[in-house]
């Protein structure tokens, strides 16, 4: 009985004088030293104190390193400025499929011969951050901050006649309730006979969540808009 006692009182004393605990390894170099795999089965608890119970951090945070010395601690990726996609989709169709949308013809203002641009393929989309509507092309913002947006797309004349393709292409990346302050924007003219435009876009802007912005296209003739594509990143708030 006195040896069963003795052994346990050994241990003890010696985790005590030592202070650390190897696991598959004579020789610990921290207070606890696994020497193998670790399965965590339900929370991970960082930082805290001896009377304090740490944190277990929250959805979608990651465990970034303070130093030697200082516990890790959770943090998310928009703090460190990393860009996070939120949104890409493209666009493989025309629209309208048959016929065009009417030109300005040079008479009329930007806004009332604009038409919005849809994509039909949504690849990716992060409803936390972003929503869209593919019957009208609109984007509304879900979590404030700043946005990169980046996109590239086609007008196709192929369908005019004869003298009935020069013109000036206009292309913007606007909010829907300030058309005037544009995010981004390029305006482009052609001689007779082109066929095919092509317009790249790309703006980074401080959106507030609820608001709404679309890429909006005319061109002088009547117009179909072909294949396009776009991305837009969360960058901070």
């Amino acid at each position: 009985m006195k040896k069963k006692l003795l052994l346990p009182l050994f241990l003890i004393m010696s985790f005590l004088v030592n202070a650390q605990v190897g696991i598959l390894t004579p020789t610990p170099q921290r207070t606890l030293h696994v020497n193998g795999s670790l399965q965590v089965v339900k929370e991970l608890n960082v930082g805290g104190s001896d009377s304090v119970q740490g944190t277990a951090g929250k959805d979608g945070e990651f465990l970034s390193s303070n130093g030697a010395g200082a516990a890790p601690i959770w943090r998310t990726i928009e703090s460190q400025n990393f860009l996070k996609v939120v949104f890409v989709a493209n666009k493989d169709n025309m629209s309208p499929s048959t016929g065009s949308y009417t030109g300005s013809h040079l008479t009329g203002t930007f806004e009332n011969f604009a038409q919005n641009f849809m994509y039909n393929i949504v690849n990716k989309i992060d409803n936390n951050y972003i929503s869209y509507d593919a019957n009208t092309g609109i984007f509304t913002v879900n979590k404030t901050g700043f946005y990169n947006i980046a996109t590239y797309f086609t007008y196709d004349l192929s369908l005019n006649g004869t003298n009935e393709t020069a013109g000036t292409a206009t292309s913007q990346i606007q909010r829907e309730a300030d058309t005037q302050n544009l995010i981004s924007a390029v305006s482009t003219g052609y001689g007779e006979r082109t066929t095919q435009i092509y317009h790249q876009l790309t703006g980074i802007q401080l959106f507030n969540t609820g608001e709404t912005f679309r890429l909006r296209c005319k061109y002088t003739q009547d117009f179909r808009l072909s294949k396009g594509n776009i991305s837009i990143s969360y960058l901070t708030q």
